[in-house]
C-alpha cells in the first residue's frame, strides 16, 4: 500500500514538474485576418503577367452592361410567352363560345369529341402550360439576379 501511495505521489509530482521537449503555450493567441483587395487594374495586370488574354475577361467592369441587356432579353422572352399564352386562351374561349352558341353547325368527331371542343381543349391546355412555363422562367430569373 505504501509503494502504491509513493508511486501515485511520484507520478503526480513528475507530471507537474516535467516539461515537453517543444514549447507549449498555455494561452491561445488570436490573430485577426485581413482581406487584401486589389483594384481592377491590378487584377488585369496580374492576369496579363500570368499570360491570360484579357479579351475573354469576365469581370464586371469588362462585361459592362452586358448582364443588364441579358436580363432585358430574358424578360422580353417571358413577356412574349405570356402574350402567346393569352392569344391561345382567347382562341380557345372563342371556340367554346361558338360551340355553345351553335355557330359551328354540324361538326365531325375527333376521338369521340366534337372537333371544336377538341381544338378548344388542345389550345386551352397549351396556353395554360405556356403560361406556367413563362411564370417559372420569370421566378428563376428573379432568384438568379437577386
Amino acid at each position: 500500500m505504501k509503494k502504491l501511495l509513493l508511486l501515485l505521489i511520484t507520478l503526480t509530482t513528475l507530471t507537474n514538474v516535467s516539461y515537453a521537449s517543444f514549447p507549449v503555450a498555455d494561452t491561445l493567441k488570436v490573430r485577426q485576418d485581413t482581406v487584401q483587395t486589389e483594384s481592377v487594374e491590378q487584377y488585369h495586370l496580374r492576369m496579363q503577367k500570368m499570360g491570360f488574354d484579357l479579351k475573354n475577361c469576365n469581370c464586371e467592369s469588362c462585361r459592362g452592361d452586358d448582364t443588364i441587356n441579358n436580363n432585358k432579353s430574358f424578360n422580353s422572352n417571358t413577356l412574349s410567352m405570356y402574350i402567346l399564352a393569352g392569344i391561345l386562351l382567347i382562341i380557345a374561349a372563342v371556340l367554346l363560345l361558338s360551340t355553345i352558341i351553335g355557330a359551328s353547325g354540324s361538326s365531325s368527331l375527333i376521338l369521340g369529341v366534337p372537333s371544336p371542343f377538341f381544338w378548344m381543349l388542345i389550345l386551352g391546355l397549351g396556353g395554360i402550360l405556356l403560361f406556367i412555363t413563362a411564370f417559372l422562367m420569370q421566378q428563376r430569373n428573379k432568384k438568379k439576379h437577386s
